[in-house]
């Protein structure tokens, strides 16, 4: 009874323990009880996989680009806007000003550049004869007023006239300056002062 004791507990010292496992090769995988088994890729899966990851991202990295861009190009076109507009009102109140100057900067220049202007006998002629021709031709009577410098000045030669006006007159007038001219006749008075001229000039401006 003894011995078949001894020989249990022999036997039992030789069973391997219930928390050693022995494997005849190398474990491919372990698992926990209860767990799903890991998937498994091939390299030509994970190849394609890589691929689509890469393209993936590139494409989003692509179009993130484009829509900065997008909003950026938005925000210049909207800044240039502004700019344009900004530019347009300076240069509507830049020409307003201008053209409010325009026509005292015209009548001052005309005075000047009149002042030094030499009016000869040719002068005087040319200024009656044009305004002479703003009449009609006829037999009525025409009366040409000078200043007494320029009616000096065409002594003698006023005779050229008369043969679109038979019926002209030349008088001597002291309110007239050099340059100055005026007409009457029964439709009328002609006013060819210089004074005239200039406010016609910058009426015109106005």
């Amino acid at each position: 009874m003894k011995q078949n004791k001894l020989r249990s507990i022999t036997e039992d010292q030789k069973m391997p323990s219930s928390n050693q496992i022995k494997f005849h090769a190398p474990p491919i995988e372990i698992l926990l009880s209860g767990t799903s088994p890991q998937p498994k890729f091939t390299t030509e899966e994970l190849r394609t996989a890589k691929e689509i990851a890469f393209r993936e991202g590139s494409d989003s990295a692509t179009s993130s680009i484009e829509r900065q861009m997008l909003e950026q190009r938005t925000e210049l076109l909207h800044l240039q806007s502004k700019t344009f507009h900004a530019v347009t009102q300076s240069q509507a109140s830049l020409l307003e000003q201008i053209h409010a100057l325009l026509p005292e900067l015209l009548s001052e220049s005309l005075k000047r550049i009149l002042a030094t202007t030499v009016i000869d006998r040719d002068a005087v002629l040319r200024i009656a004869r044009d305004l002479l021709n703003e009449l009609t031709p006829s037999r009525e009577q025409v009366e040409v007023q000078l200043s007494t410098h320029d009616l000096d000045l065409i002594l003698g030669h006023e005779e050229s006239f008369r043969e679109r006006h038979p019926q002209i007159l030349f008088r001597a007038d002291p309110e007239l300056s050099p340059g100055d001219c005026t007409i009457k006749s029964r439709f009328g008075i002609v006013d060819g002062r210089i004074s005239t001229k200039i406010q016609t000039a910058v009426n015109f401006l106005k």
